[in-house]
């Protein structure tokens, strides 16, 4: 029996993961989870959030390109099913994967087993409310998630990375941005320019001259890294089914028209260090 939209509101997104697939099966016109609802549809089918979230891979394969992750002790908020954490794990001392719902969090746990990563611990908890010591990490990464950045910055050792990782300003739904924000115009607010959202967007490097980052105290310049991603599901017929599940009909149709199996993310690193 399907899960009804009161019973996810009820059970905070605590829920159990539905078969692998389940996805596949809905309500085009009145899905449960709803469209761009990302909490409840991870919660629900992780399966369908991890293999859609791909640009989540090109950020942390970017991100390793560029700094080096060996030796640090990392806290990954908002770990998801785990493409940042496993990601990082490769080259970090060690790796504490943070979430609030448990059905995502032993996906995280289960593809960690699976891929013999063993320097990731997994805890559940509420990013406002970090179980953790002052002064505890070297570096914490936050991708695609809601944190809270006085607690990221608490637990952060002195001159400790905080690394947002995020699609670029206006570009939320990447390529889709400009015709997502006709469906949700009350999710998506801004569209960036054309040559933004474009494919060929070349990559680009820039510095803030700022000694905050979201309320939390840093030492300038703030590093930005803005590169495109193009996320490829393989076949157009997957990349449809994938996006229209997460996005509705018309993503569908625009997958389907182009006959596109990929998906192109303009995306965002932004790497500072924590003053204390």
């Amino acid at each position: 029996m399907d899960i009804t939209q009161e019973q996810l509101e009820a059970a905070g997104y605590d829920v159990p993961a539905a078969p692998e697939d389940a996805w596949r099966s809905y309500d085009e016109r009145n899905p449960v989870p709803r469209y761009f609802d990302f909490d409840w549809l991870s919660s629900r089918h992780p399966d369908l959030y991890h293999t859609f979230a791909l640009s989540s891979e090109g950020l942390v394969d970017r991100l390793n390109a560029r700094f080096d992750l060996s030796g640090l002790d990392v806290l990954d908020i908002g770990a998801g099913t785990g493409r940042i954490t496993h990601g990082a794990a490769r080259t970090a001392r060690s790796v504490t994967a943070v979430d609030p719902f448990g059905s995502v969090l032993a996906y995280n746990k289960r593809l960690a087993a699976q891929t013999g990563l063993n320097n990731i611990t997994h805890v559940r908890a509420d990013s406002r409310h970090l179980p953790f010591a002052d002064n505890s990490f070297n570096a914490a990464t936050c991708a695609w998630a809601i944190a809270s950045y006085p607690e990221a910055g608490r637990v952060l050792k002195p001159g400790g990375w905080l690394i947002d990782l995020l699609p670029f300003p206006g570009a939320l739904g990447g390529e889709l941005t400009p015709l997502l924000a006709q469906v949700y115009p009350h999710i998506i607010t801004e569209v960036a320019p054309a040559d933004q959202l474009d494919r060929a967007c070349p990559e680009a490097d820039s510095t803030l001259q700022q000694d905050s980052w979201n309320g939390v105290p840093v030492t300038p310049p703030i590093r930005l890294h803005d590169f495109t991603y193009l996320a490829d599901y393989h076949s157009p017929a997957e990349a449809a089914a994938i996006i229209g599940r997460l996005f509705g009909p018309k993503a569908r149709q625009y997958m389907e028209e182009g006959g596109r199996s990929s998906l192109a993310w303009r995306l965002r690193i932004v790497l500072c260090r924590v003053r204390k």
